[in-house]
Formats: structure tokens, C-alpha cells, sequence
């Protein structure tokens, strides 16, 4: 008899049944690892179409599968032959680790413009030779270098065009299908005059700055090479000597007074009074009595520039 407890009580059972098979899966699902294989290298080849027409680029993939624990896969090397197919650009080596095996890609672009790729108007089978793979075994009795041929699928080539295209062909009307070999339009990301004239702009601030900066680095050199201004005991001399050239005494005497009163600010009170009492004097002060004061004051400015202090 169903009864609803005897419903719960199997509705339990089937939901730990249940629950227990998913939580064995998990466990197991993250303890597995990859199966290694019989053979410490294998190998497979693909190819990006399996028919082409004259000229058109075609992709070659060769897969490598190693056991690291017999051969390292750092001695393995491609060596694959595509005549009358040349490859473009430099072809790619990528490396993918699971556990203990590695898979190994070898990707090149191929392409064929000459005339041993021309079919006479018929589709024609272009068969690869196989592709080389050497190897290095880790160990063993021989660690010689070995070779693994993989085998290419077999491709369909056919013309761009038919006898029919040609046949009753005006030689003075270019046909629908020949390519053009004119460029394509020219696109920019910036009108070239709007550049031309943001670099003629930018190129003409940066010229002034460096007339600015090239000014002022002459002007601070001048500066720095410039004699010193003379100070107000220098130029009272100054004047002092000029009026005794000229022999113009009532300038003369009012250069003594001037250079008296800046010899007692500079604290030279006994040359000050020697100016004044040449300035002051009844008779007119001679040149010979002048020249020892001026030699003096001189004297005084020259050791004071070369630091001394009186």
C-alpha cells in the first residue's frame, strides 16, 4: 500500500542517491589527469581549405603531441617541405602543457604566384610531401635523433579561369575577372593639411622657445662675466681725478667733500678728514696734493675687492 510517508521516505532515498553519485563524480573529476599515450610522440597536419584557386593564401597547421617524460620538447624541430608552395612571413611555434603532455603547433601562411601553380584550365590534386619532425628520446639504449613523418590530406587546386573565358576574347577590352592592380584609395585618420599645419604650428612655438631659452642663457653668461658696477666710494674718486684733469677747482672741490662724506660712511674716518681739509682749504688744492689721496682711496677699494676688511 502507498502511503504519503512511504512517498517522503523515497523521495529521500533517491535525493542522497543522488547527491552521492554528483559528489563522486567531482572527486573524481578533479583527481583525473590526462592519459598518456602509447607513443612518446604523435603527430597530425591540417590545412586551412581543402580547395583553392591560383594565388589565394593558404594555412598549414602541424600538431605534435610529446610525453615530456620521454622526450623533452625543447630538442623537437619542424622541417616541413611545401613546393611548389613558398611560405610567407615567419611561421609560429605554440606550446600548450597538460600534465605531463605537450602539444606543440607549427602554424605557416603559404602561398603559390608562379607558374608551376597554374592549372591548364583544369582543377589539379596538389599532394604535400610529408612533414619532418625531429626528436631527441630522454633516455634509453638510443638517444640518437629521430624523425616522425606526418602525412598532409590532399588539397584541390583550380584556375581563375576556363578555356571558355578565353575563347572569342576581344585582346583590346580588359576581361571581367582580371584583377586591378590600381592601390585602393587613400584613407587618413587626419587631413594632411590640418597635420601639416599642426606640426608647421607646434614646430614654430618650439622654435621661439628655443630663441627664448638660447637668449636668456646668453644673457646670464654676459651677466656673469660682467665687471662689477663701481660702488659709491669708487665713482667719488672717479670724480675726483676727472676735475684734477681738468683742472676744474670748484668742481674738484666739491668731489673731496663728496668723497669725504663717503669715506667717513665707509668708516675711514682719517681719509675722510684728509678730503675735507683739502676741500676746505684757503689755497686751491694742487694735483700733488690730490694724487696721494686718490692712490690711497684706490688702495682701500682694491683690498676690500679681493675680501680684505679694514
Amino acid at each position: 500500500m502507498v502511503t504519503p510517508r512511504r512517498i517522503w521516505i523515497a523521495a529521500a532515498v533517491v535525493t542522497a542517491a543522488t547527491a552521492a553519485a554528483v559528489a563522486v563524480l567531482i572527486v573524481r573529476g578533479g583527481d583525473t589527469a590526462p592519459a598518456i599515450p602509447r607513443q612518446a610522440i604523435s603527430g597530425e597536419t591540417l590545412l586551412s581549405r581543402s580547395a583553392t584557386l591560383f594565388a589565394d593564401q593558404l594555412q598549414v597547421k602541424i600538431e605534435v603531441l610529446i610525453d615530456r617524460n620521454r622526450i623533452d620538447p625543447g630538442r623537437v624541430g619542424f622541417n616541413p617541405k611545401f613546393d611548389p608552395y613558398v611560405q610567407i612571413g615567419i611561421a609560429k611555434l605554440e606550446r600548450r602543457d597538460t600534465g605531463p603532455l605537450t602539444r606543440l603547433t607549427y602554424l605557416a601562411n603559404l602561398a603559390c604566384n608562379t607558374y608551376a601553380c597554374i592549372p591548364a584550365y583544369t582543377t589539379t590534386r596538389v599532394q604535400f610531401p610529408p612533414a619532418k619532425v625531429s626528436y631527441w628520446p630522454r633516455a634509453g639504449a638510443d638517444t640518437r635523433r629521430r624523425t616522425l613523418q606526418v602525412p598532409w590530406v590532399g588539397f584541390t587546386l583550380g584556375p581563375r579561369t576556363s578555356a571558355a573565358d578565353l575563347n572569342n576574347a576581344d585582346p583590346f577590352v580588359q576581361p571581367a575577372w582580371r584583377a586591378t592592380t590600381e592601390p585602393e584609395a587613400v584613407s587618413y585618420s587626419m587631413s594632411p593639411g590640418l597635420l601639416r599645419g599642426v606640426l608647421f604650428g607646434v614646430g614654430g612655438l618650439l622654435l621661439v622657445l628655443a630663441l627664448f631659452a638660447f637668449v636668456r642663457f646668453v644673457r646670464a653668461v654676459l651677466w656673469r662675466f660682467r665687471p662689477p658696477a663701481p660702488g659709491p666710494l669708487e665713482r667719488a674718486v672717479a670724480l675726483v681725478e676727472k676735475a684734477t684733469e681738468r683742472d676744474d677747482q670748484p668742481a674738484k672741490r666739491k668731489a673731496l667733500e663728496l668723497l669725504s662724506r663717503e669715506l667717513t660712511s665707509s668708516g675711514e674716518g682719517e681719509l675722510a678728514l684728509a678730503a675735507r681739509e683739502l676741500a676746505w682749504a684757503e689755497a686751491t688744492p694742487l694735483p700733488s696734493s690730490t694724487q696721494p689721496l686718490t692712490l690711497d682711496v684706490r688702495r682701500l677699494i682694491a683690498e676690500r675687492s679681493n675680501g680684505h676688511v679694514h
